[in-house]
């Protein structure tokens, strides 16, 4: 946890932005903050409820002191004035008895009834929904006449990591506050200081750019386990004449070792397929740069993203592995309509 907007590793511009509208007292209502994985979203969102909680320094400062009770219970998600929601790890959407309560009691418990509580002992209620990409409709639903007329002490924030995986009727009711991705050195020294990963500078930078950004899936593709892994695939990829009963051996011996659970073998397989897109991005800079472009690596590379784009919506996993492993020997786009479009 950061204990300082000083400690802020990128989007240095966050802190002016926040700080001039809480000293104009502008700060208000519900935002959306939206940003590659891993960039430090959950930490500003828990940042601004200390700047806004602290009993020792005003808002307006923007330096909570990070010891007093009011700091120290944010920090261990107890204090009373912050709501927080998140998607449980054994759910592929956020339970609506979750923001709206259980159906014995609907609207006497959950987040939005929570939120038009009175502060306990702060100045203002901060409601935190970690994981908005997993909304569904009837969740989103149940939100919006929160989002659109939030008690005036509180502060909603919901977290996600794109506009567009949002469905429009929260984005309307929403402040979007952009987190950029961090540039090599600033994603190498959070892997490095925040994470403590001792890994090669080189090897961070490739994580980092197989994963596109994405910081929580660079940090699994630093695993020990899993550069072994990604070496056995890039040889199986790089191979002439690529075997497609060994590349899906190999892709489906991994995913199968994430487990039971669908989501953790979904996440195993975007990091393959991301696997599969920066080598073959690699290779047709070193053709290009060679002079020698090949088509057929073109091919793949569009086969590799397409993979990526079936498996966000949801195609079966067993079936994906098998196309994507002969489609990638014969060296096709694998283009069979809608679903890689």
């Amino acid at each position: 946890m950061i204990s300082g907007w000083s400690d802020l590793i990128g989007n240095a511009h966050l802190h002016g932005w926040f700080g001039n509208s809480i000293r104009q007292q502008r700060f208000g209502g519900s935002f959306l903050l939206v940003g590659p994985a891993g960039v430090g979203k959950r930490s500003v969102a828990a940042l601004l409820a200390r700047t806004l909680l602290c009993d020792r320094n005003p808002p307006e400062s923007m330096a909570p002191c990070g010891q007093c009770e009011a700091c120290v219970q944010v920090g261990a998600e107890t204090h009373p004035d912050v709501i927080r929601v998140r998607k449980p790890a054994d759910k592929s959407a956020i339970p609506i008895d979750l923001l709206i309560g259980r159906p014995e009691v609907r609207m006497q418990e959950g987040f939005c009834r929570d939120v038009r509580l009175s502060p306990y002992c702060g100045r203002r209620k901060v409601a935190i929904l970690e994981d908005a990409d997993f909304l569904n409709e009837e969740g989103a639903n149940c939100l919006l006449k929160t989002l659109e007329e939030p008690p005036s002490d509180a502060v909603i924030l919901l977290i996600g990591t794109s506009e567009q995986k949002q469905l429009p009727t929260i984005r309307s009711r929403c402040q979007v506050i952009r987190f950029a991705p961090l540039n090599p050195t600033e994603a190498a020294r959070l892997i490095r200081e925040v994470h403590h990963v001792d890994a090669d500078p080189a090897e961070i930078a490739h994580a980092v750019e197989v994963a596109g950004g994405d910081i929580t899936a660079s940090l699994r593709l630093l695993n020990e386990d899993t550069r072994r892994f990604r070496d056995a695939l890039i040889g199986a990829l790089s191979d002439p004449f690529p075997d497609p009963v060994t590349i899906r051996r190999i892709v489906t011996t991994r995913v199968d070792e994430a487990g039971k659970e669908a989501p953790k073998k979904r996440a195993v397989l975007h990091d393959i397929f991301s696997m599969a897109v920066g080598h073959y991005r690699k290779m047709m800079r070193d053709e290009a740069l060679a002079a020698t472009a090949r088509p057929i690596t073109l091919a793949r590379l569009d086969r590799s993203v397409r993979a990526i784009r079936e498996l966000e919506r949801m195609a079966n996993v067993s079936t994906l592995i098998d196309c994507f492993a002969a489609d990638i020997a014969a060296g096709k786009t694998g283009d069979r309509g809608a679903i890689g479009s």
